[in-house]
């Protein structure tokens, strides 16, 4: 029987123009997350003062350059792609998993539970509450009816990373939000893609070019670690989704609002819809 995990904490890589969600994710963690749970703020370095303020007790900030190995560094003037000095110049959205995969070198929480800054939280959340024989859950929606277009060919970069012969379907999703890694398995990942590819994990990952950091870890619990890994597959995602890139107005946010289940712990408004904070504040906090 797998151990109990004794630590959690959330996992939040953001960036400057999503300070404000980031703070109102925050203020949502301190007024319902269980208080054993701490809270990494990931921003580059050049955003530290901006978010200095976030910092707390249970809020810790770190910088992106610290997470990453030394070889990527970001480039003044440049804001689209980070230099890499081993790979070709290196998108931010591959940066932002890559953030995600690299932090379980330096936070040391047993459990890394990953949590965007465009999320926020409406009710108590303990993540101790879905933990069942010592294993904590794994998002894992087989057939996935409303899976993203591009799911196949993230499927696709998982097998060949992990050197898996491709599954017969590949509609699994394991891409959500409140998603819960064990430390222990991202540190095995690493080991496994270097043994069977030769290469780190990051520089494998990093040119990339359709990639899911979720696809990847959750096809390595499945398919590789198996009972091993200390997580059982759930198809509960306990966020209320907004994942539309046209703009909410307060009427929208309210019929969003309206659709908050039992099960719901918190709501996500994508950032991609630039719906203003002060609307989404007025409606789900005021």
């Amino acid at each position: 029987m797998t151990a109990a995990p004794q630590t959690f904490a959330l996992v939040t890589p953001s960036f400057r123009l999503d300070l404000e969600r980031c703070r109102l994710l925050v203020e949502t963690v301190d007024a319902h997350v269980a208080p054993h749970v701490g809270h990494y703020v990931i921003v580059d370095r050049r955003d530290l003062p901006r978010f200095r303020p976030l910092r707390s007790a249970r809020v810790h900030l770190l910088a992106v350059e610290d997470v990453l190995p030394w070889w990527i560094m970001r480039v003044p003037g440049i804001d689209r792609r980070w230099l890499s000095l081993r790979t070709p110049p290196i998108d931010n959205w591959i940066v932002q998993q890559l953030v995600k995969l690299s932090v379980a070198h330096v936070v040391p929480a047993d459990v890394l539970v990953y949590v965007d800054s465009d999320v926020f939280f409406v009710r108590p959340f303990d993540p101790r509450d879905v933990v069942k024989d010592g294993a904590v859950p794994l998002l894992c929606q087989l057939r996935a009816p409303a899976v993203n277009a591009e799911n196949a060919a993230w499927h696709r970069s998982a097998a060949r990373l992990l050197r898996l012969p491709l599954e017969e379907s590949d509609d699994t999703n394991f891409v959500g939000n409140l998603v819960a890694w064990r430390r222990a398995n991202v540190l095995r990942l690493h080991e496994h893609v270097r043994a069977v590819g030769g290469r780190g994990l990051v520089q494998a990952v990093a040119g990339q070019r359709a990639f899911s950091e979720y696809v990847l870890y959750g096809t390595f619990v499945r398919r590789v670690l198996g009972a091993q890994a200390g997580q059982y597959e759930s198809a509960d995602d306990d966020t209320l989704c907004y994942w539309s890139t046209a703009t909410l107005n307060e009427d929208g946010l309210r019929e969003l609002r309206r659709q908050l289940a039992p099960h719901h712990r918190a709501v996500m408004v994508s950032a991609k819809s630039r719906t203003p904070v002060t609307l989404i504040r007025r409606v789900f906090l005021d």
